[in-house]
């Protein structure tokens, strides 16, 4: 449930991803899924169908807060390339989290979890369920509304568009 579209929509645990991103004209890229752990490799090309050149570590850096990729120079996308035409990277990087860890973000994924699966053992009406607020009021919610709510937490996890 966790990793569904209700939460993440992607694995949490520690999981390698090769992107094909789009370089904006400034030189920053971004990569689509957070945290970060590791950067193995970087491609560049201009243009669809051209081939990629893979880049020296030293022609980019890596913001890991923000997942931003910062190119230094255009020299890679060729010597008749144009801030105009498409530019694309293609990272292949580790993201998730290493669940043996007891930090508090691995923590508070694993109590959110926790609490659905403990509410999938409760629950007796397939399809529907109870939500009582803080004053006392009950009212039936659909299942598929109570894990959005339950797991929004979560939503910062999904990859970037």
């Amino acid at each position: 449930m966790c990793e569904s579209v209700y939460g993440a929509d992607r694995p949490l645990d520690i999981t390698t991803f090769t992107d094909i991103v789009q370089v904006y004209s400034s030189g920053i890229a971004f990569i689509k899924r957070s945290p970060i752990i590791a950067v193995t490799s970087v491609s560049a090309r201009s243009g669809i169908g051209n081939e990629w050149q893979l880049l020296d570590v030293n022609s980019y850096s890596i913001d890991i807060e923000s997942n931003q990729v910062n190119f230094k120079s255009f020299d890679y996308w060729g010597s008749r390339f144009t801030r105009s035409q498409s530019m694309e990277a293609k990272i292949t990087y580790t993201s998730g989290f290493d669940f043996t860890t007891t930090t508090q973000e691995v923590k508070n994924i694993k109590s959110i979890c926790g609490r659905i699966v403990s509410y999938m053992n409760q629950k007796v009406a397939i399809g529907q369920s109870t939500v009582t607020d803080a004053v006392g009021f009950q009212s039936f919610v659909s299942t598929d509304s109570f894990l959005g709510i339950f797991l929004q937490p979560l939503a910062k996890y999904k990859p970037r568009g």
